[in-house]
């Protein structure tokens, strides 16, 4: 159960960096590849750092890649289904 907290909170920031992305780039496509990008800083952040700390932020980064890739489905999704339909 403890495992939660560490993937919620990066599920949490990237839902935050995603948003404010959004408020910036006014993209969706783009504004999930930032998120990718913030993912893939923090994955590369967890390597350098290392130890147990290192692994933490790796958990963390979990959390943030599910967002990125929930993120993406919805897009999917949205584009070629419910546009179509409409």
């Amino acid at each position: 159960m403890d495992i939660l907290i560490p993937i919620g909170i990066g599920f949490f920031a990237n839902v935050v960096v995603f948003m404010i992305s959004m408020l910036v780039v006014k993209n969706k496509r783009k504004a999930t590849q930032i998120t990718l990008i913030f993912w893939g800083i923090t994955v590369l952040l967890s390597f350098i750092i290392g130890s147990w700390r290192g692994m933490g932020l790796f958990v963390i980064s979990l959390g943030m890649l599910i967002v990125s890739i929930c993120l993406y489905l919805y897009i999917y999704i949205e584009r070629n289904f419910i546009q179509k339909s409409v």
